[in-house]
This record gives C-alpha cells, sequence and structure tokens, in this order.
C-alpha cells in the first residue's frame, strides 16, 4: 500500500505488479490454479482494511 501512496504513476505501478503476478502465475500448472480459484470463492472477500478478525472467547 505504501509503493502506491507514494506513487506518482499509480497506475502504471498496478499495471507493472499485475504483469508479474501474470508472469508468476504462467509457471504453476492449470490445476493447482483452479484448486486456487475454487479456495478463494470459498472463502470470500477479504475483511475490510482495519477491521479486527473475531477471536472467540477464552474459556477458564
Amino acid at each position: 500500500m505504501r509503493l502506491l501512496g507514494t506513487s506518482s504513476n499509480r497506475d502504471a505501478v498496478i499495471g507493472g505488479l499485475l504483469s508479474m503476478l501474470g508472469m508468476f502465475l504462467r509457471a504453476e500448472s492449470p490445476h493447482k490454479l483452479d484448486q486456487f480459484i475454487a479456495a478463494s470463492h470459498r472463502a470470500g472477500p477479504p475483511p475490510a482494511f482495519g477491521a479486527r478478525p473475531f477471536l472467540p472467547p477464552i474459556e477458564h
């Protein structure tokens, strides 16, 4: 996040990061990518920025 906040050309930075991600993913097997996508769909969206995770109370 700091990289984007301090960049003078955020679009270029995001484009570069997505290009690097694409190059990384090309090296993975299609089966592994399918498993990752299925798991991410089951997990749902990430929590809002700054949200604290729910932690159940500790029983004594």
